[in-house]
């Protein structure tokens, strides 16, 4: 039986889940950084795939932008963590269902390299994408993502949300290009700077010396 949203159980469950994520990448991330708009309308969001981070992100920009969010998984993930499917998992083979909440104008993500990668260029993409955008006749929205430790105690996560594409569109070039870009900018970047176009949209946990900071300065005030 899978659980549902709508009573109360569901409801209680959803709002804990989600009070996990976010304390998660509050506790665990430096921050989050997001550059670009977020069209309207249904989306179907293909992000790469490097981080343990990865999913609480595409659920995190969800959030952000106001728009309701699934996120394809693989079934075994489900079946271990149900309860993420409060949170917008849905099962990748459940086509037929993501097509229906690409319908009500809902956003629809996954990872089309099918796999977490090691921090580098982009892998082969799968169709998934692709075809789901077709069939459901809404467009592609590239997203490059990193997670990384910079200057600061704490990693940082960087989303760079790209142009929207329409479903027969180049998306292994643009996602490609896109995380070219967004590493280029990360390596030509000060590290305990913001890159430039970057906004700050989740604040997290501060390193040890920028806690210390303020109470350094109000001894030496004294």
């Amino acid at each position: 039986m899978r659980l549902s949203p709508d009573r109360p159980l569901g409801r209680f469950l959803r709002l804990l889940v989600e009070g996990m994520l976010l304390l998660s990448l509050k506790g665990s991330l430096r921050g989050v950084y997001l550059r670009g708009r977020v069209p309207e309308g249904p989306l179907v969001l293909a992000l790469n795939h490097h981080s343990f981070f990865d999913g609480h992100l595409v659920w995190f920009l969800g959030r952000f932008a106001g728009r309701p969010t699934s996120l394809l998984v693989a079934g075994e993930n489900l079946k271990a963590f149900p309860v993420l499917a409060l949170a917008g998992a849905l099962e990748a083979t459940r086509v037929r269902e993501a097509l229906r909440r690409l319908g009500r104008g809902e956003w629809v993500a996954l990872f089309p390299e099918g796999e977490m990668r090691y921090p580098g260029p982009l892998g082969p993409l799968r169709p998934g994408a692709a075809w789901l955008a077709a069939k459901a006749g809404v467009p592609l929205l590239p997203v490059a993502l990193r997670v990384a430790v910079r200057g600061f105690e704490h990693p940082e996560a960087f989303l760079w949300v790209g142009e929207p594409l329409p479903p027969e569109g180049d998306l292994p070039g643009a996602l490609g290009r896109l995380l070219e870009a967004l590493d280029a900018l990360l390596r030509a970047t000060h590290p305990r700077e913001v890159p430039e176009g970057f906004q700050e949209v989740l604040k997290g946990r501060r390193s040890l010396e920028e806690r210390v900071r303020p109470l350094v300065a109000a001894l030496k005030r004294l």
